[in-house]
This record gives structure tokens, sequence and C-alpha cells, in this order.
């Protein structure tokens, strides 16, 4: 191959390669879009509404000890956890045994998550409101970061029973139940 040739080829062997080479990574993924990402491929999905806690069984009433949003004992009305997620997941077992992971989702667009085997018999609960209060307000006024926090922001809380779930995710404002594919993690 001649000289002329040779760098012919190299110059035009140089253009298709460098836009590749110079190409910024691609942007990771802020962590709103990865939540989106999941939602959209989840293995299961369970809306929490008052129709899909009442299917999961009746209401308990529980004292929740020192509870983490109202710094005090606090009754509840609320449902069991373990109950909604077998009634909205009849492959709940199969998703325990592939390890599968849940998000749950929050109104205000928080997702904590969690492996799907440290929820379940952990006694967590979906309190959807306190006998301490009429049936209109909810809850009682409580004050988060020294800001007064409305009884309809708080909307169904996941708390649970003596502290058995050290690690547990506290979320209120609790709209939706995503179950993942082990491993699923937001960062």
């Amino acid at each position: 191959m001649t000289r002329v040739k040779r760098s012919f080829v190299l110059t035009i062997l140089l253009a298709l390669t460098l836009p590749t080479a110079l190409a910024a990574p691609a942007p990771a993924r802020s962590k709103a879009q990865q939540i989106a990402t999941y939602r959209v491929h989840a293995l299961a999905h369970a809306a929490v509404t008052p129709a899909t806690l009442a299917a999961s069984g009746a209401p308990v009433q529980v004292t929740i000890p020192n509870d983490y949003l109202y710094k005090r004992d606090l009754r509840v009305n609320a449902y069991r956890l373990d109950d909604f997620l077998r009634a909205r997941l009849p492959d709940l077992d199969a998703l325990l045994a592939r390890d599968a992971v849940v998000m749950l989702y929050c109104a205000d667009g928080y997702a904590p998550m969690a492996k799907l085997r440290d929820l379940v018999g952990a006694g967590g609960l979906i309190a959807v409101g306190s006998p301490e209060t009429d049936a209109q307000t909810q809850w009682p006024a409580v004050l988060y970061k020294d800001k007064p926090l409305p009884a309809a922001q708080i909307g169904n809380y996941l708390v649970w029973e003596n502290f058995r779930y050290p690690q547990k995710p506290q979320p209120w404002g609790l709209v939706d139940v995503y179950v993942l594919p082990a491993g699923s993690a937001v960062k």
C-alpha cells in the first residue's frame, strides 16, 4: 500500500473511531429516573388503597411503642403487612424464593427499599389512622423536622410492632408497593 493510501486509510479509521472515543460517558440516571424505571419493570405491584387494604382482612388496633414519627407510644388502626402482601401478590412465595426486593413508593416520591424476606413475618403494619383522633382528622398533629406535618400527608404509614425489624423503613404517604428483582437498588 502506498504511503498516500495508508495515510488516507488511517485518516478514515481515525475519523470513524474518534467520535466514539471522545463521546461523553452516559450521564448517571437520577434517583427519580431509576425509580421510574423500576416502577415500569417491576415483577409485581400492589396499590395501597382503602379497597386493597380492606381486601386483605380486618384492621387491627395496636400500640406502637416509641413511634418513629410521633416520638411516643401511638395507638394505630392498621392492616397487617403480611396479609396485605399475600392478598395482593398471589405468587409471594415464588418472589421470596427469588430473593426479591420491595420498593415502598410514597406520595412525595420517597421510595425506601428492603429485601422482601426481611419484611415478611417482621410485624409490619400499614397504619391508616389513629383512634386518638376523629374519623375526619385521621392522625394527630405532629411536627417533623420542626415543621407541621398535616394528617393528609401522613396517609398510610408503615409501622412495626415491637421493633422486631431493626432496620425498618417507616415511610408515610405509602401509595404503592413494587416488587423488584434481587439486587435492585437506587443509587
